[in-house]
């Protein structure tokens, strides 16, 4: 196995590059990152491949130098309004038979599985993750794991998440122009959930929303596995193009003043406090308030967290989760995000998401905005480890004994089929 797993975040705005080491101890050390702009995408999508490369290698590049290590190969994410999502059924007979009970087996749980993937998805589409959320025994419901109970018509209900296929390969072909090989291509919701979630919040039902620059990505998970899929084209990119309209300054003077003095819940500042903004052209210099700069960034990120709301509400029945609101992204380092996000959902459960500490040379990963790229690290060391221990056991279906999964463990048993 190799000591080193790299996890890269291409997003609307910036490539991150996050680069792990495998230890000893078989844990994971983050000991490189790289951060650097991404002129070539849009909402996501990759719309100047040249660009989109240049990124790419930069950043790598860049992790390369903190880490000291030469990267040969790296897991991507992906995400914006080429991933669709459902959830699915399907059906596997345990005995062959007659009606005659036996216990099932992995292998049983597996064609179930399997057998949910048969559903109706467009040719320009293909399956990303088939995520199982429970099973269900001879009419019994709500099983988690199956495994050596006796029964005849095993019932596996997923989630299944589909990307465009266009997109996707579009993904490999900067990555693998720029030099690398692609391991594999993971929703970058889910990726982050690895990196930010605890169990307790995956089992009672929370909602991780990714803030990036031109998309925002929510995922809604109860029980230990997603259940809903959501983008909104509509990132906090456009809180600072709001800002460029209205003060009338260039995109990038919009962000500067964003970064320094932006806040999106007004009983945070001091309605006094004066920003400077530059001139333009000749033009003098422009007095304005930071309540006004307030104003503008909440309007717009209350509108994205509405947009987040509804769309969950329209395709789920759930009226209310125990868990959560996480807020990962670039963008959830804005300060007052997380006030205004318990306005819009009308709780006091809502925190931003940071990463574990991994120890390593580098602690800047520790951020929301590396939610996805350690997640992508995190999530191929458990495949990994999963792999050789199935190597190991070559699946010993002898042994009778049941291992109780936690929400964390359902959550990584799709890991295989992003590979």
């Amino acid at each position: 196995m190799s000591d080193i797993i790299v996890g890269l975040d291409i997003g609307s705005s910036f490539v991150r590059t996050v680069v792990g080491e495998v230890t000893e101890n078989d844990t994971v050390q983050i000991i490189g990152i790289g951060k650097t702009p991404s002129p070539g995408l849009r909402n996501g999508t990759v719309v100047n491949i040249e660009s989109t490369m240049q990124a790419i290698k930069k950043s790598i590049e860049d992790a390369e130098m903190v880490s000291g290590y030469e990267v040969m190969s790296c897991v991507s994410a992906i995400g914006g309004s080429q991933i669709e999502s459902e959830n699915s059924k399907g059906v596997a007979s345990v005995s062959s038979k007659g009606n005659v009970t036996r216990e099932i087996t992995e292998s049983d749980m597996a064609r179930a599985i399997e057998m949910s993937k048969v559903t109706s998805i467009p040719p320009d589409r293909q399956i990303l993750h088939v995520v199982p959320r429970s099973y269900n025994v001879d009419g019994q419901e709500g099983i988690k794991n199956p495994k050596n109970m006796l029964g005849v018509r095993l019932e596996a209900e997923s989630h299944l998440v589909t990307g465009s296929s266009t997109s996707i390969k579009n993904i490999q072909k900067c990555i693998e122009r720029a030099g690398y090989i692609v391991d594999g291509i993971m929703l970058k919701t889910l990726a982050a959930t690895q990196a930010v979630m605890s169990e307790d919040e995956l089992e009672l039902g929370s909602i991780l929303i990714d803030l990036g620059g031109g998309t925002t990505d929510a995922l809604v998970l109860m029980g230990g596995a997603p259940i809903c899929t959501l983008s909104i084209p509509v990132g906090s990119s456009y809180a600072t193009n709001d800002i460029a309209i209205v003060k009338g300054v260039s995109f990038d003077t919009a962000e500067r003043i964003k970064l320094k003095s932006g806040c999106c819940w007004k009983p945070l500042i001091d309605e006094e406090e004066e920003v400077i903004i530059p001139g333009v052209g000749g033009r003098g210099p422009e007095v304005t308030t930071r309540t006004e700069i307030c104003e503008i960034l909440q309007y717009r990120l209350e509108e994205i967290f509405a947009m987040v709301r509804s769309g969950i509400a329209k395709k789920t029945k759930l009226t209310q989760l125990s868990g959560n609101v996480v807020l990962t992204g670039g963008g959830a380092q804005l300060p007052g995000v997380v006030e205004l996000a318990q306005q819009v959902f009308k709780t006091t459960a809502v925190r931003i998401g940071i990463p574990g500490n991994y120890g390593g040379i580098v602690d800047e990963y520790r951020t929301s905005e590396y939610a996805t790229a350690v997640g992508l690290v995190i999530s191929n060391m458990e495949l990994r480890r999963r792999i050789d221990t199935k190597r190991n056991n070559k699946y010993n279906e002898h042994d009778k004994g049941t291992k109780k999964l936690t929400g964390q463990d359902r959550l990584k048993q799709f890991f295989s089929e992003f590979f």
